[in-house]
């Protein structure tokens, strides 16, 4: 693939001229990362817009002051664009930007950014629409995952006999913020029969489910391009897993979005899981020692 055509995969130039799209090649630089490489660090002050020629960029957050331990806030791809607002601003990145494979990018400064935009503002003033739609649509979903984690944190608040009446909560909860037409099939990890069990069931449209089925050991992933595995666990042993299904094929952006989205619901619904457990065993052995007074 030549330069020309790697830049009109860039969402950022749709609306360029071959031309102008060469001209625009002399302000950036091109830079290479293999994956592992970090590629500016959380706190740190930069000025440089950069763009994803091809390869994956997990931008991160830390979790603990020493920086040993991350949280995957978004995970981009060729077309995408990261640090926009510290070009815009100037001001100190919010996380951390790691290539999660080899990377190449494009980088442009600043001062060379607002030069393109004052020589050629017609253009320039295309790329700046383009930067601030991709933001918004970017604070809508940031906006509906928090409102539907919101909502999942008072499942956590309320009185669940079993697991599996918590997941199917959840699950009733999750489906109302899902774009698109979903199938949902979760289950519930029974250790005694070491089987999965059915724990909650909700179909938008007609699918096979031997398309999919459950496998013993169940991994969190993308199965395809319309099925995402979620697998919950929790001190070293199983707990529950969630089959999502949509009728239409998730784009690559969609999928890297879910994903993230997918491993956050996992970790509350396992911790929440095995807290239930915890309460059940609390409750059944106070019960048992009322039984002996």
């Amino acid at each position: 693939m030549s330069e020309i055509e790697k830049l009109k995969a860039v969402a950022l130039f749709h609306n360029l001229s071959e031309p102008m799209l060469l001209e625009f090649a002399g302000y950036f630089k091109q830079t290479a990362y293999a994956a592992g490489d970090v590629v500016f660090k959380e706190k740190t002050l930069g000025d440089t817009l950069f763009i994803i020629v091809d390869g994956e960029i997990t931008i991160e957050k830390a979790m603990d002051e020493e920086g040993r331990e991350f949280k995957a806030l978004a995970i981009l791809s060729g077309g995408d664009f990261f640090g926009e607002m510290a070009m815009i601003e100037g001001k100190a990145r919010f996380a951390q930007a790691r290539a999660s494979k080899d990377s190449s990018l494009y980088e442009i400064e600043r001062e060379k950014f607002f030069s393109f935009i004052k020589e050629n503002p017609g253009t320039g003033i295309s790329i700046f629409s383009e930067i601030m739609r991709t933001l918004l649509k970017r604070l809508q979903h940031t906006s509906n995952e928090l409102t539907m984690l919101f909502d999942l944190s008072r499942q956590l608040m309320l009185p669940h006999k079993t697991p599996a009446d918590f997941l199917a909560a959840v699950m009733e909860e999750m489906r109302s913020y899902l774009e698109g037409s979903w199938n949902i099939r979760a289950y519930v990890y029974n250790m005694f029969n070491e089987e999965y069990e059915p724990a909650y069931l909700r179909e938008a449209f007609p699918q096979d489910a031997a398309a999919h089925p459950l496998p013993a050991r169940p991994e969190s992933g993308w199965l395809d391009d319309t099925t995402y595995m979620m697998a919950c666990s929790a001190e070293g042993r199983r707990l529950a897993a969630t089959l999502f299904s949509r009728a239409e094929a998730v784009t690559p952006l969609e999928k890297n979005n879910l994903a993230t989205i997918f491993n956050t619901i996992s970790s509350i619904i396992s911790s929440a899981m095995v807290n239930i457990e915890h309460q059940a065993e609390a409750a059944l052995i106070a019960k048992l020692k009322q039984a002996k007074i």
